[in-house]
C-alpha cells in the first residue's frame, strides 16, 4: 500500500491512541462545532484522531481562541495525521467552513506523490457499491481490514489548499482512485485570511468521480508535510453540514 499522505487510509487511528484504536468511534447525527468547546479542552469530543501510517509524525492539533471564536489550530512538521467524525448515513447536501493558513507549501503537488502535501484538508467520505471496485482496490480494502480492523470508504472527496493549481482544478489522488481533491483556495494570495467557503457535495462529487454520490459517512480534516519534510500552520473554523 502506498506510504504517502492523505489518503491510502483515511480512517487508521493514531498509534499512541490504543483506547481510541481498540473500539470503533460511536456515529454522530451532527458535526460538532468547534466554537462550542472550551478552548483550554485538548482536542473537541466527537473528533477523533486517524494518521495514514503508525511511522509518521502525527500533526500537532489543538483548539484556540482567535479573532475571538475558539478555532482547531494544527502545526505539522514533517508530519500527516488529521481528525475525523463518523457520521450516521446521511445524504449528501451542502458543506459549509472556514479556514485559515499561514503560507502554503511552496514545493507540494497534490498530483504528485512524493509532494502530496497540503496545509489545510477538509474530506468527506462516501459509501458505495464496492463490488464494483478494481482488484486493486479490493486488495487495497484488504490490507487495510488487516491493519486497521476497519474498512477503507468507498470513495472519498477532498477540499485542498492548493500551492500552484488553479481554484477548481480536481486532481486524482496519485496513490488510489478512490480519493480525488478539488481546490478551493490556491497560492499565497489569500494567506493569513480567513475563507469561507459552501460546497455542494453531490455536485462536487459529480464533477469529481463521475457519477452519482453514495450516502455520506465522515467528515474530517488534515495538515501534512510529511512527503515534503516542510512545515505549516493552520487554523479550521466550524465545518458543518446541511
Amino acid at each position: 500500500m502506498a506510504e504517502g499522505s492523505g489518503t491510502s487510509n483515511l480512517l487508521k487511528p493514531v498509534s499512541d491512541r490504543s483506547a481510541e484504536a481498540d473500539s470503533e468511534p460511536q456515529p454522530l447525527p451532527y458535526l460538532p462545532l468547534f466554537s462550542t468547546f472550551d478552548p483550554s479542552k485538548a482536542l473537541p469530543a466527537g473528533w477523533h484522531s486517524w494518521t495514514v501510517n503508525r511511522s509518521k509524525t502525527p500533526t500537532q492539533y489543538s483548539l484556540t481562541e482567535v479573532d475571538q471564536r475558539v478555532v482547531l489550530h494544527a502545526r505539522a512538521n514533517g508530519s500527516a495525521s488529521g481528525l475525523y467524525v463518523p457520521l450516521t448515513p446521511r445524504e449528501p447536501g451542502k458543506l459549509r467552513w472556514a479556514w485559515k493558513t499561514h503560507g502554503v507549501i511552496a514545493d507540494g503537488d497534490n498530483a504528485s506523490g512524493p509532494r502530496e502535501d497540503a496545509p489545510l484538508r477538509v474530506f468527506v467520505a462516501f459509501d458505495g457499491d464496492k463490488s464494483t471496485l478494481s482488484l486493486k482496490d479490493h486488495l487495497m480494502d484488504e490490507m487495510a481490514r488487516l491493519m486497521t480492523g476497519r474498512d477503507m470508504p468507498y470513495a472519498t472527496l477532498m477540499y485542498i489548499w492548493g500551492a500552484k493549481r488553479p481554484e477548481g482544478t480536481v486532481i486524482p489522488n496519485p496513490h488510489t482512485e478512490r480519493v480525488r481533491m478539488i481546490v478551493v483556495d490556491s497560492g499565497t494570495r489569500h494567506a493569513k485570511q480567513w475563507r469561507c467557503h459552501e460546497r455542494d457535495l453531490r455536485a462536487d462529487y459529480r464533477a469529481a468521480f463521475g457519477k452519482e454520490p453514495g450516502r455520506l459517512l465522515a467528515v474530517g480534516i488534515m495538515t501534512d508535510t510529511d512527503n515534503t519534510k516542510s512545515q505549516a500552520e493552520a487554523w479550521y473554523g466550524d465545518i458543518a453540514l446541511d
